[in-house]
């Protein structure tokens, strides 16, 4: 039997699950499915100390899983790199100058994408999350031509000369950034970490420490990883089932800063509503700006609003003006995560740079992202 770690084998819960729904699990099945065929999931369902949610099974083969994380990092790809023109832009500019996406010219990427492929290697090399071998990663590998900002510039120049990953955080912010550079890093811990959300909350918050020490910014990171790891269990034919993704990710931020909580509320009103916010009213409402209180929860309601349009998805990130390239990045994570590469549009792909970290790489990457949880998955299985 392939049993993923937080699925409980506990009579009473197999006692639950309707007969039939998971084969595996049932009593009543011959358990005909062997790990390498199917890879048994549930959404996010936090122990602590609240009620258990209900808990959704969902059955997804090796192939769909991998071409998961493939969507993920390549969404991330496409949405940081097209949106990088508009940065800065009011939405109403924006939206006037959307017909540049049906341009075609090769699109490069920002630091965005370059710390999440950094990211992606070290959870490959050391089978989770290591920060000092990240420290190590965005030492050796960050691009600081890419558009960095300036905090982020001197935390890696500081790595480099040799400061310890524990105490750069707080070399240009005293008291921590609250920006949302750890959030739109994130996706590969979302992918890595998908099945186990009490250890995706962990990881998220581990890996922001190195940059990031406020709250607000890794609490922000938790939120992005959290949508990442709940697309990647959405059936990809079919849209978010936004109510359960919002309880989930209500659950996610149990104990962070209120104004997650807030900015959940808001989505959940307006979703109740069944109306889709202009641009500028989820400019308004839930932000634009560099700040991850307010760009990751516009991402999180962009994102599970438009998929599994892929195109809409990020037309309307763009759309908001402010930090494009970051807010159309982690919307291209979470629904790319939702979709997979096959639900990407090849056109756009296409356009990517493809030099030694560009799309070719950032493909192998997500496929020995992959390759690597499920090695440790198989392993675990017994």
């Amino acid at each position: 039997m392939f049993v993923i770690p937080g699925l409980t084998r506990n009579p009473v819960f197999l006692n639950w699950i309707p007969a039939g729904v998971c084969p595996v699990l049932d009593r009543g099945g011959n358990g005909g499915n062997s790990p390498a065929a199917r890879h048994f999931v549930r959404a996010f369902s936090f122990e602590i100390g609240k009620p258990k949610k209900d808990i959704l099974l969902m059955s997804l083969s090796p192939e769909i899983l991998q071409d998961k994380f493939r969507g993920a990092i390549l969404g991330c790809f496409l949405g940081d790199a097209f949106g990088s023109g508009f940065e800065g832009m009011e939405p109403d500019r924006a939206m006037f100058h959307m017909s540049i996406l049906s341009k075609k010219f090769a699109r490069k990427y920002t630091d965005d994408t370059d710390m999440t492929l950094a990211l992606a290697e070290s959870i490959i090399q050391c089978r989770g999350i290591d920060p000092e071998d990240m420290a190590k990663q965005f030492s050796l590998h960050c691009d600081l031509t890419r558009g960095y900002a300036i905090g982020t510039i001197r935390a890696v120049e500081a790595l480099r000369v040799g400061f310890k990953w524990y105490e750069v955080a707080r070399i240009v912010f005293e008291n921590g950034s609250f920006g949302n550079g750890a959030a739109m890093r994130v996706s590969p811990v979302g992918l890595f970490y998908h099945h186990d959300p009490g250890g995706l909350q962990e990881a998220a918050i581990k890996h922001a420490s190195i940059t990031h020490v406020h709250p607000l910014g890794q609490w922000g990171a938790v939120m992005q990883a959290c949508s990442v790891g709940l697309a990647v269990i959405q059936n990809p034919k079919e849209p978010f089932k936004k109510e359960q993704m919002l309880v989930n990710l209500r659950e996610a931020l149990w104990g962070g800063p209120i104004g997650y909580m807030k900015a959940l509320n808001k989505i959940e009103e307006v979703l109740s509503r069944g109306k889709r916010l202009q641009a500028r009213e989820v400019a308004q409402f839930l932000g634009n700006g560099v700040e991850a209180h307010l760009s990751v929860p516009s991402a999180c309601y962009i994102a599970i609003t438009y998929s599994p349009d892929f195109c809409d998805a990020i037309r309307s990130a763009i759309s908001l003006g402010g930090d494009t390239d970051t807010i159309a990045g982690m919307v291209g994570a979470i629904v790319g995560a939702h979709v997979g590469e096959k639900g990407l549009p090849v056109e756009w792909i296409e356009q990517l740079e493809d030099g030694p970290r560009g799309r070719s790489f950032a493909r192998g990457l997500s496929d020995r992202l992959f390759e690597t949880w499920w090695k440790i998955h198989q392993t675990s299985s017994g």
